[in-house]
């Protein structure tokens, strides 16, 4: 099978395709992560068409849409979500999504003990999670994503973490993040990504990220974790969600 993954949550656009059958048994033909001054509403369209020319697939070869669900950028998201719901549902094709926190995860080494992907969300608040590897390599969640003041996600984490153990933080410009952990955890070995590997690489969806599969895609959301009420009432205006397809792309 085809595989194409994508991810708009943060200001990195990332685009991924692997062909395979098993979800832990995948070969990657083709994978790019761009940062842009367009916004990815102008981008993800000609990024896709762009991947896919590389490996010399069409749009119809593509077996099944693997989407970043954020949470993340409000807008990014929205953008995301809306092309893969468009193009399942206009093809017909089966629909999955994976975390972006996880995508995140997903760069750390497998030999570290727990994972912590971090979104600055303003206020000392962050999109946040607690991951850990299982045996077959493949990344849990010990605590869901969601939106918290990152004080009081460190106290909430500290019941699974061994003073001793080994956590890896993952973000771009987490400096005070850091400085709160290494606080809370003052005997907990500290690893943090904070380069190009800190942001949302779909190529980590293949082996290393679970998916969830969406039965209805029409019925897909963005995993928000939090928005304003500014957000939630452009939400209500919004009528994204019912783009032609083709005003997106040719899916032929």
């Amino acid at each position: 099978m085809k595989f194409i993954t994508f991810d708009s949550s943060t200001k990195a656009l990332s685009v991924a395709l692997a062909e395979g059958e098993q979800p832990t048994d995948f070969t990657i033909k083709a994978s790019t992560t761009t940062l842009g001054k367009r916004q990815h509403g102008q981008t993800l369209a000609p990024a896709v068409e762009n991947i896919l020319k590389q490996v010399d697939w069409k749009m119809s070869d593509i077996d099944a849409i693997i989407v970043g669900n954020g949470p993340g950028s409000y807008t990014g998201l929205r953008i995301g979500v809306t092309f893969a719901k468009v193009w399942a549902n206009a093809t017909k094709l089966p629909l999955y999504s994976v975390s972006s926190l996880a995508l995140m995860a997903g760069s750390a080494s497998k030999q570290t003990d727990f994972v912590l992907p971090i979104m600055d969300a303003r206020r000392q608040t962050a999109y946040t999670a607690l991951y850990q590897y299982d045996n077959q390599a493949v990344l849990q969640a010990v605590e869901p994503d969601q939106h918290i003041k990152f004080e009081e996600f460190l106290a909430k984490i500290k019941k699974h973490i061994n003073p001793n153990c080994e956590l890896t933080l993952i973000g771009t410009d987490i400096d005070e993040f850091v400085e709160m952990a290494s606080r809370q955890l003052p005997t907990t070995k500290l690893t943090v990504i904070d380069d190009w590997n800190a942001y949302p690489h779909t190529v980590n969806a293949f082996g290393k990220v679970p998916w969830t599969q969406i039965e209805e895609p029409t019925l897909l959301a963005p995993n928000y974790a939090h928005a304003t009420l500014a957000e939630q009432e452009w939400a209500e205006k919004s009528d994204s969600d019912t783009l032609n397809p083709d005003e997106l792309i040719d899916f032929k």
